[in-house]
């Protein structure tokens, strides 16, 4: 029989730029709850943002200390019995031992969007983000990832993971659902009419982090044809090239102007039939909508924080004259279970696991977190906290 440890050790940040080894009491689970031994946790763009101070607030109280990791791979140590027959969201039965991916959010359910089924919209009341808040000064204190056990709160989302599906291909479930809705919704317009995006259509991705590539890789997944990627680093346009990219530049070394014309050139003189902007800066978006053809189509998923930046935007020139088609998104929606048939799927195409530029235990966390800001050094990095 298992012996579950007296505290649990977690990474908190206290402030942009510092983290800490905390000390936790293992937690206390009901009928309604869970405990996940956390397997492997991905560093988001997000945390990024905080770690650099450019989001420090979350519906208007501090974000520290907070316990990040919300792209969550763990196996259930304990569960509830209620939890076990409803925390699914398939309705399959848990058990310990089940390797589960966290939906992020837990939703009030009674809000108008909640109500109306809005799966790719946040809810208006959100309970939890796992990752973010409450923060790691509240019990039960253990809600993310960057710690060796998490509690699983009542009316949380779990997803089985298919047992042949290696964790470091299921952890990136959570940024694939992203790309599974942004290019679902960019596909909602017939293809054939030239209106939307379809089979043999290029595709420009502006900003190739993690999220930017696995988009790339959702647009192979429909067809594209033509496929380009851009990014300040060659360490991570060499992985685009890898993964799905026809064509990099390197917008450190290429002006705007000189990158809009080579792409234009590469597409009859009209550019992209679709171009996501997911560098996550304000000037990309308007460098995507400069860059798509008339009639076509723009996903901005880059912007996740309020970066506080104002830029020029001429909406006739950029957007009503081009006569665009553009997508917002600001959510992973709640059902994987159809993302998880993507990556299990493509699993033998595509090298999911290519991404990931380091492992870190808690402790190599705890001094090197700040590997995030260097582009030049990580693609991605994930988080394995019971690492040897």
């Amino acid at each position: 029989m298992q012996t579950n440890p007296a505290t649990v050790r977690a990474v908190a940040m206290t402030a942009p730029g510092k983290t800490e080894m905390r000390t936790f009491p293992y937690p206390k689970m009901d009928h309604d709850s869970a405990i996940l031994k956390v397997e492997m946790s991905g560093i988001c763009g997000t945390d990024r943002h905080i770690f650099k101070g450019e989001a420090t607030e979350l519906r208007g109280k501090s974000i520290y200390p907070y316990i990040g990791g919300h792209e969550v791979i763990g196996s259930i140590v304990e569960i509830g019995d209620n939890a076990a027959r409803v925390m699914d969201y398939d309705g399959q039965l848990l058990s310990p031992g089940d390797r589960v991916a966290i939906a992020v959010e837990v939703n009030c359910g009674e809000c108008w969007y909640c109500r109306n089924q809005y799966n790719n919209t946040t809810c208006d009341n959100q309970i939890q983000a796992y990752g973010l808040h409450p923060n790691a000064d509240t019990p039960p204190f253990l809600r993310g990832g960057f710690g060796e056990y998490m509690y699983i709160r009542p009316r949380t989302q779990l997803f089985k993971i298919p047992v042949q599906m290696a964790t470091d291909v299921a952890v990136f479930v959570e940024e694939m659902a992203v790309a599974f809705h942004s290019i679902g919704r960019a596909s909602v317009p017939f293809a054939p009419v030239n209106e939307g995006f379809g089979p043999g259509m290029s595709v420009a991705v502006l900003g190739n982090g993690p999220l930017g590539i696995l988009h790339g890789v959702m647009a192979r997944i429909h067809g594209a044809g033509l496929s380009i990627a851009t990014d300040l680093s060659d360490l991570r346009l060499g992985v685009a090239k890898k993964l799905y990219a026809d064509v990099t530049m390197n917008a450190s070394k290429i002006d705007i102007e000189e990158r809009i014309g080579r792409v234009k050139e590469m597409t009859e003189g009209v550019g992209p039939d679709l171009v996501i902007e997911s560098a996550g800066e304000p000037e990309a978006f308007v460098e995507a909508l400069r860059m798509v053809r008339k009639g076509g189509t723009v996903i901005e998923v880059g912007n996740w924080v309020d970066l506080q930046k104002v830029v020029p935007l001429d909406v006739m020139r950029h957007i009503c004259s081009k006569n665009l088609h553009i997508h917002s998104v600001f959510h992973c929606g709640t059902n994987w279970r159809p993302v998880l048939k993507v990556l299990q799927q493509q699993s033998n195409r595509y090298d999911f696991p290519a991404l990931i530029s380091h492992r870190f235990s808690l402790d190599e966390l705890v001094t090197q977190f700040g590997t995030v800001t260097d582009f030049d050094k990580c693609v991605k990095i994930e988080v394995v906290p019971h690492k040897a």
